[in-house]
């Protein structure tokens, strides 16, 4: 802080008055070598320059001289090396500030040094004139009194500062000093120190635990309050729990109350006058800011009123001079006004209007109108960039400049950029926006390269400019455009070569890494091969040992107790699987080998390819408890209290067990097997509940992953082995095994794989058999009808008529093959295109025309065979068992119901009636033996079709169809034998069941009635593949409901009746059924009853579904028709006869 010397004060306003006078002569002297320098620079170019510079070189260094001894006046006057006013001769010079305190004499100076003592408004207009002339302003007063020492004044400023902040050191020393106020010293607290024998365990008493119930329910009892509990605020009582922790908590009256806050309209506010701020400065000798004075034009400057003054008073200035001032405050106002449009801060107009009412006085008295502090004016600078140079002379840039001064190192960025764009693409002019190259260098900043794009933003004629870059070549149009042509083209050929090598080493190591790829992949794959074939022959050896063991004890294994594991998997080929949209539903018809517990021997464990509920799995429990009162009412005396022993705990017999990987595998659609092969829980649990026991596997339709849950089991499988049994389950396959066994077979050809193939067989076979009119095509893995075609051949081919005319010509002769030359090239020039436009598929949905069956018919392999030559065919179907011993039983026969398709079977009506049984055993005899020579074991099911044949007018039986493993019919029939527990005599092909009959008693007799056990037939109707979409809707307790109120149900004593199969817990729209009855007709009748009762219980006009039912009830009621016809024809021929 600067000293304060004591000066005496008449010297000191001397000294102050001589250097004013001093620095008036000074700056006159400065402004007079101005005026010669310009008036001499003005002066015409002669002869004489060289004088003419050396005058003005004279001139320079007396003006320059003449300015710093100005500067040397002014800081001897005010610098720090003056002696100044002290404070007490301040307050001398001023009465009014001789009493008060050191701050209120501060603030009193302050208010004095902004007075109207000041600086005159002459004084402000001469340092405005003298500022835009690059002159020093030197700002002094006319009255010396308010001159004060710039060290006193920071003094004051410096200890009202510490006056001001209690925290500091020497507050306390200034107020008693200045005050005589003597503050108390405030000790500080110093905190009590830590003992050192720490308490140890619980410093608190524990809280109350609430009772239990309370806990559970603390609204339906709660706990009295206590005031203990009270004091312990409110988070206790939350924590306990005494307040639940979900409870909204106010406070009453609250601690902050809303109030709606006052807002000031804008259009209200005050007029708000701007004034010239003061000179702030300590030394008093910064020019005023211009922008804060006025916003004038350039070419105006401001009236000449310093002749006005003297001694800083005020005179009339002159008429000439007033007007030109009306005429500057108007320019002011309209140039204020257009800038208040534009600035964010707009404050009220009419502020600054001068008029002629308020005289000259009022025109001096108030200060000059100046926009408000935070006014921002910016002009548009329009700047120029000539044939790649900027012109940086011009009064734009130079405004431009000194308006970004602060970023002008990335404005300079931007320039250079833009300077070598004009010149790379010899662009003559062109014209920049200032302010989007200020936006634009501000991206800059951030090290953002700017693209063409932005840079063609800122360009003001950017449709010539854009025009000229774009046209091809431009930028070598310039200087140094051939040496840039040069480099561009040397650039480009090296970029062409060397790419053109980088891609050829990319493509050889690309070769390379594909290479060693597919040769590591290979020989992984060659590994994993050759460990699946030693697995494979390792679980094939097991098999077949298993197989051995099996054949050698399967007297004894079938005799006594034993489990049968029943895994209904149809492990058809990766294509017929993935075509299937409810293959668990398929594997779940044979939920009927649960009633295998027939026999008491027997344990059931059957893995479920569904997932299984307890109302699923109460009714198999019920339907296996049935069993004990079907008996009791069948059999007498100790035979029937013995039977119903046996069958009492039948429900503890059977397991079921849901393999866990059951939905791991949504899109791959894989077989059970393969599901219970990664399946290691459920695996493990069968292996426990077969462990010490005579166990073995009864599969579907075998697999390779059947081997794997054998060897894993260490159990045998009751069937072959899995390639066997996909070989000659394929319609070829059983073709060979049909023509070995001599048995009758529909015409035909197989193992056709090739197009050309497949004509000439048929062209062949429709010669030979001209009475055939449709031809069928199978594909050899079909299941279930899918992959049959048809084709009406004799019907479309239009040289049909000419054939027969060339058989009846030849004669006896015909059957040679060169009577049938000429014919067989007409028709097989004529069959492509008669399959091509008139072949029918049955499976729509996987194949729509003849084309895509083709391609799979010839990929898959497939064989061509003669549908019956008439209009009633009925198929048939009989259900065979081969034991490992040899031994082969009839299980089941039946003849075909269709529904969807009459390559389908939906249905069995039980047993058959159509074909004589001796025929029948006689052809299953021959097949099984062939079977056995291929150690073909297990279940199989052989498909035979019967018409009469027009020829000879005598039934014909043609074999057509070999599957290998457990069908859906023999479930259905074990559900059949264990509701009725009769047997079936495959020699008859007739079902019996024991049923009690009455004795008939005379009148005398008043004892109770007896009954005598008799056998009856029994007829059956089933099918496990009914399907209605509006079951979904049912509860199985409401369908059973529903069953019963109609009169569906199953009666013990006649058993009689209809039985459920229930087969899906989800959506439930699949359901198996079993009608019983007496005679055939009243069995298919029953049957179509139940059918359409269900139907109309379940369909609505609203909401009808899909459905299955009405087709078949249309073909029960086609076959009642039939035989009906046949009865009363025999009826005829035997009273004929």
């Amino acid at each position: 802080m600067m000293a304060l010397v004591p000066r005496s004060n008449g010297n000191s306003n001397g000294d102050n008055q001589n250097a004013e006078k001093v620095c008036d002569i000074l700056q006159e002297i400065r402004d007079e070598f101005h005026t010669l320098r310009t008036f001499v620079s003005q002066q015409p170019q002669g002869n004489n320059n060289t004088d003419r510079n050396n005058l003005s070189e004279m001139l320079a260094r007396a003006e320059h001289t003449v300015k710093e001894r100005t500067d040397d006046v002014l800081n001897m006057l005010n610098g720090n090396t003056v002696t100044t006013l002290t404070f007490n001769q301040l307050r001398g010079g001023h009465p009014h500030m001789q009493d008060g305190s050191t701050l209120d004499q501060f603030n009193q100076y302050q208010q004095y040094r902004d007075g109207a003592n000041g600086v005159s408004r002459e004084r402000i207009y001469t340092s405005h004139q003298r500022y835009n002339e690059g002159m020093p302003i030197v700002s002094i007063g006319a009255q010396q009194q308010r001159l004060v020492a710039p060290g006193t004044v920071a003094r004051l400023e410096y200890e009202a500062k510490i006056m001001r902040n209690p925290f500091n050191k020497r507050n306390r020393q200034l107020l008693h000093d200045n005050y005589g106020i003597q503050l108390p010293i405030i000790e500080k607290q110093q905190r009590t120190p830590t003992s050192k024998n720490l308490m140890l365990g619980k410093t608190t008493e524990p809280l109350g635990i609430l009772p239990l119930k309370t806990r559970r329910n603390p609204i339906d009892y709660p706990v009295p309050l206590t005031s203990e509990d009270a004091k312990r605020g409110i988070i206790s009582l939350v924590e306990r729990g005494i307040i639940p922790q979900g409870a909204h908590i106010t406070l009453e009256p609250p601690p902050i109350q809303p109030k709606k806050s006052s807002l000031n309209d804008p259009a209200l506010r005050s007029k708000v006058y701007i004034r010239e701020e003061p000179n702030t400065s300590v030394y008093h000798l910064e020019p005023p800011n211009i922008k804060q004075l006025a916003i004038t034009d350039k070419t105006l400057s401001p009236p000449p009123l310093i002749d006005h003054t003297s001694s800083g008073t005020l005179t009339e200035p002159s008429e000439k001079d007033l007007a030109l001032l009306l005429a500057r405050n108007k320019s002011h106002e309209s140039a204020i006004n257009e800038s208040r449009k534009s600035s964010a801060n707009q404050i009220q107009k009419g502020s600054l209007m001068v008029t002629n009412s308020g005289g000259i006085g009022s025109l001096v008295g108030r200060p000059l109108p100046t926009p408000a502090s935070n006014f921002e004016y910016k002009k548009t600078f329009r700047l120029i960039i000539q044939n790649g140079l900027t012109k940086d002379q011009t009064e734009d840039f130079l405004q431009f400049r000194q308006f970004y001064c602060l970023m002008w190192g990335s404005i300079v960025t931007v320039f250079r950029i833009l300077e070598k764009l004009m010149h790379d693409y010899a662009i003559p002019v062109a014209f920049i926006h200032g302010e989007k190259v200020a936006e634009l260098a501000q991206t800059i900043e951030f090290e953002h390269k700017p693209t063409i794009e932005e840079l063609l933003s800122t360009v003001i004629n950017r449709d010539e400019v854009e025009e000229l870059i774009k046209k091809p070549g431009r930028r070598f149009y310039g200087s140094g455009g051939k040496e840039r042509a040069a480099i561009a083209i040397q650039s480009y050929w090296r970029c062409f070569r060397d790419r053109r090598a980088y891609i050829r080493l990319r493509k050889r190591k690309w070769a390379a890494s594909v290479i060693a790829l597919t040769w590591l992949t290979q020989v992984k794959l060659s590994k994993v091969r050759k460990q699946l074939v030693i697995i494979r022959n390792r679980q094939l050896d097991l098999y077949k040992t298993k197989q051995n063991e099996l054949k050698r004890n399967w007297s004894s294994i079938s005799t006594n107790r034993r489990v049968i594991v029943h895994i209904p998997s149809l492990g058809l080929s990766q294509r017929v699987r993935r075509k299937l949209n409810n293959l668990p539903v398929r594997e779940n018809y044979q939920i009927g080998r649960l009633c295998d517990l027939d026999d008491p021997n027997v344990d059931i464990i059957y893995v479920s390819p569904m997932t299984i509920n307890d109302e699923i799995l109460q009714y198999y429990n019920k339907l296996m408890n049935l069993r004990a009162s079907i008996e009791q009412n069948t059999e007498q005396g100790s035979s029937s209290s013995s039977s119903s022993s046996t069958f009492a705990n039948a429900s503890e017999r059977f397991m079921i067990v849901v393999p866990e990987a059951l939905h791991s595998f949504p899109m791959h659609n894989m077989c059970l097997a393969t599901l219970l092969k990664y399946s290691p829980r459920a695996l493990k649990r069968i292996k426990n509940l077969i462990k010490g026991r005579d166990a073995y596997i009864v599969t579907g339709v075998s697999h390779v992953d059947d081997l794997y849950v054998s060897e894993y089991l260490d159990i045998p499988i009751f069937g072959c082995e899995p390639e066997v049994s996909y070989l000659y389950s394929t319609k070829s396959g059983s073709k060979r095994i049909f023509e070995a066994s001599k048995v009758p077979v529909p015409f035909g050809e197989y193992d056709i794989y090739n197009q050309q193939h497949l004509l000439e067989s048929l062209a062949q076979l429709i010669i030979e058999h001209l009475d055939v009119q449709r031809w069928l095509f199978k594909i050899d893995d079909d299941f279930d009808g899918l992959g049959i075609a048809y084709c009406d051949v004799v019907t479309y081919l239009p040289c049909y008529r000419n054939v027969l005319k060339e058989a009846a010509r030849f004669g006896d002769k015909w059957s040679n093959r060169w009577a049938q030359e000429h014919s067989y090239a007409k028709i097989l020039s004529e069959l492509p295109d008669i399959l091509e436009q008139h072949t029918i598929c049955v499976n729509k949905a996987q194949f729509n025309n003849w084309q895509d069956y083709l391609k799979v018919f010839l990929a898959q392999g497939g064989i061509i065979e003669a549908y019956p030559p008439s209009d009633s065919v009925t198929s048939i179907t009989v259900c065979l068992s081969i034991e490992p011993d040899g031994h082969h039983t009839i299980i089941c026969s039946g003849d075909h119901l269709h529904a969807e398709s009459q390559f389908s079977c939906w249905g069995l009506s039980f047993p058959q009636s159509s074909v004589e049984p001796h025929e029948l055993n006689l052809y299953c005899s021959q097949i099984v033996e062939q079977c056995k020579q291929r150690n073909i074991y297990g279940y199989i099911d052989i498909d035979f079709v019967t018409f009469i044949d027009a020829k000879t007018d005598k039934q014909q039986v043609w074999i057509v169809d070999l599957s290998i493993g457990y069908s859906e019919h023999i479930s259905l029939y074990r559900v059949m034998r264990f509701v009725t527990t009769g047997h079936f005599d495959p020699q008859t092909h007739s079902f019996t069941a024991k049923v009690k009959q009455a004795k008939r008693l005379r009148n005398w007799q008043g004892s109770a009635p007896e009954y005598n056990i008799v056998e009856r037939n029994r007829y059956a109707v089933w099918s496990a593949r009914l399907h209605h979409s509006n079951l979904s809707v049912l509860h199985y307790s409401v369908f059973f409901q529903m069953c019963r109120a109609h009169g569906v149900g199953f009666d013990i004593r006649e058993k009689q009746g209809s039985v459920f199969t229930l087969l899906e817990c989800d959506r439930h729209e699949n359901i198996g059924m079993i009608t019983i009855g007496d005679t055939l007709q009243n069995t298919l009748s029953n049957f179509a009853y139940n059918l359409n009762a269900i139907n109309q219980e379940i369909t609505t006009a609203s909401m009808k579904g899909r459905s299955n039912f009405i087709l078949a009830i249309n073909d029960i009621e086609n076959i009642l028709g039939i035989t009906q016809e046949n009865a009363s024809n025999e009826s005829t021929a035997n009273a004929t006869s």
